[in-house]
């Protein structure tokens, strides 16, 4: 049996993606997004309603080991259209545990003629918490703490890197069991101390 969807699919995506524009729009503020539908495990709801938002037929997705079962498979195929890749440099969409994060050069980063052609990095984290990072850049007033459970200093180096390419380069969007938030390669990352 395949989980059910967005019980309304106009107004429920269009409410999940209006919080993700305002997360993108505002890197590191958390943002409630439960939503209403159903998702198979490992998949967190906020992920399915995500990959359901901003997938369709056209849309390469890639799963880590973690979150690859024919259940969630199946779910995203039908729910979205979307093809589910085995070939992570192809991935438009690239859903994640926060303990399989790939290394970034492995996917797709764009190019300086097409940036839009890059992946979006979508990582299941268990929460979000201050004290890892600080962020400023776009949307951010002047600066802002910012943290997430079972990320370390690698992955924030990873970051710091990527926002170096800019243009070129991802963009994240973190979703863990009741909220997302984003980090979209325009910020600017300065590493703290991490236990």
């Amino acid at each position: 049996m395949i989980e059910r969807g967005f019980a309304d699919v106009a107004f429920d995506s269009a409410r999940v993606f209006r919080a993700i524009m305002q997360a993108m729009a505002r890197p590191g503020l958390v943002m409630n997004a439960r939503p209403p539908l159903a998702a198979p495990p490992p998949l967190l709801q906020t992920t399915a309603a995500v990959a359901l938002t901003l997938c369709d037929f056209q849309t390469p997705i890639w799963l880590a080991s973690g979150l690859r079962s024919a259940e969630v498979e199946k779910y995203l195929r039908f729910h979205t259209g979307a093809h589910i890749t085995g070939r992570i440099e192809e991935a438009q969409f690239i859903l994640v545990p926060a303990d399989d994060v790939p290394e970034i050069q492995a996917v797709a980063l764009g190019t300086h003629e097409y940036p839009d052609r890059s992946a979006t990095l979508v990582i299941q984290v268990s929460g979000f918490r201050t004290g890892d990072v600080e962020l400023s850049g776009p949307g951010i007033r002047a600066a802002a703490d910012f943290g997430v459970e079972g990320l370390g200093a690698s992955f924030w180096a990873a970051m710091a890197e990527n926002h170096a390419r800019f243009p070129v380069g991802i963009d994240v969007i973190f979703t863990s069991g009741k909220a997302i938030a984003a980090l979209p390669r325009s910020t600017a990352i300065k590493l703290k101390e991490i236990a």
